[in-house]
């Protein structure tokens, strides 16, 4: 009999003062993250610039007695980046500041092999650059990497006011509805899969269930509050089957342990106790994970909006991955395969068919499908 090694619980607090609750959370991540740190060496941080990665940042320079040093992530000086973000929290908290430089070229000449560490096909645009930081933290002589991952998952961030205003103004009661809504925001494949499988592959998938069965036992509960049924569903599908797996894979593959404070158990726990309208208040994302460090960091930092780290997909794939996409989707093991439509993904290599912006990670995803597929089914 399989059992869950550990299920985060809805226990809302709501005689706690919002000062304690902030406390409270703050007393929770320094455990966390002091609990993380290697003992008598240095520890690197991958640190984006962003709010999440930035206070483990600032807790590991508060709580640990050795060096830290922190990694960024530059796509070229012409690309929109966070490094003005970065650079100032290393600044502000002493740390040994390295930027790596990831260009189009780099990635094309090393996804294929990338891709082949992962042991199912996370279609993420951070695969290479996630490996490139594990490489240069370990020629720099250090095995533990902390990073900011789970802020959003288990604080709300920002992902979740789609589904919140969905349910605000949904005219359909059916529990289907809200989950089929979810599937929707993730604004990937989900709603091209029945023009873009072959026939073939649509036939065999036809007794298949649902991919709602996936979301909706946490949509409809077990917890009261929707924001924290959408986290409850963040932590089990984009926090324990995409972030951790995909980071921890990756970076063991260098020799270097990613641990992630803000995804330890401690932390959620604490988490959900705070009142939902403490976490998502006013548009605003993560209020009092922001309260709960706000003396570690400068201003700019807390109060900023989220931007998340801009990969540039569709330049790539019209400049240097471009012949490496059209070889591998184009290609005569991809047609024996049966399992995409030649003529639509034709159509999204032309960039014919879309203009969102969603169309190149739509690309990407088919993209390193296939090229996993090589590398664990071939």
């Amino acid at each position: 009999m399989i059992e869950p090694f550990w299920e985060p619980q809805e226990r809302i607090d709501g005689d706690l003062p919002p000062s304690g609750h902030v406390d409270r959370l703050r007393a929770a991540l320094e455990r966390a993250t002091a609990a993380r740190l290697p003992a008598g060496a240095p520890v690197a941080v991958t640190l984006s610039g962003g709010v999440d990665s930035s206070l483990v940042t600032a807790l590991a320079a508060k709580l640990h007695t050795h060096p830290v040093h922190t990694y960024s992530i530059s796509f070229g000086d012409e690309l929109p980046n966070e490094l003005a973000y970065s650079g100032l929290v290393a600044t502000h908290c002493g740390t040994v500041h390295r930027v790596l430089r990831v260009d189009g070229a780099q990635v094309a000449g090393r996804l294929a092999d990338t891709v082949a560490l992962l042991d199912n096909p996370v279609g993420d645009p951070l695969t290479v650059p996630n490996l490139m930081l594990a490489e240069a933290v370990a020629a720099d002589g250090m095995t533990v990497a902390l990073n900011g991952e789970g802020g959003d998952p288990v604080f709300g961030g920002p992902k979740n006011l789609p589904m919140l205003m969905f349910e605000l103004h949904r005219d359909d009661p059916a529990p289907a509805a809200r989950a089929d809504a979810y599937l929707r925001s993730y604004r990937k494949c989900g709603e091209d899969l029945p023009r873009l499988l072959t026939p073939e592959a649509r036939a065999a998938l036809a007794g298949a269930p649902s991919l709602r069965r996936l979301v909706q036992p946490y949509l409809d509960g077990p917890m009261s509050a929707q924001l924290n049924r959408l986290l409850h569903l963040n932590l089990r599908t984009k926090g324990a089957h995409h972030i951790l797996p995909k980071v921890e894979r990756l970076t063991a593959a260098r020799g270097v342990q990613a641990r992630a404070p803000l995804f330890a158990p401690e932390v959620v726990d604490v988490a959900f106790a705070v009142p939902p309208r403490l976490k998502l208040a006013d548009g605003q994302e993560k209020v009092v994970l922001k309260q709960a460090v706000a003396d570690l960091l400068p201003d700019t930092i807390v109060v900023r909006p989220k931007s998340g780290m801009r990969v540039p997909v569709q330049q790539w794939l019209r400049g240097p991955l471009r012949d490496l996409a059209h070889d591998a989707l184009l290609s005569r093991p991809a047609a024996d395969r049966g399992l995409l439509r030649r003529d639509v993904v034709a159509g999204w290599l032309a960039g014919r068919g879309s203009v969102h912006a969603r169309h190149g990670a739509k690309t990407w995803l088919v993209l390193t499908l296939e090229l996993w597929l090589r590398a664990h089914v071939d």
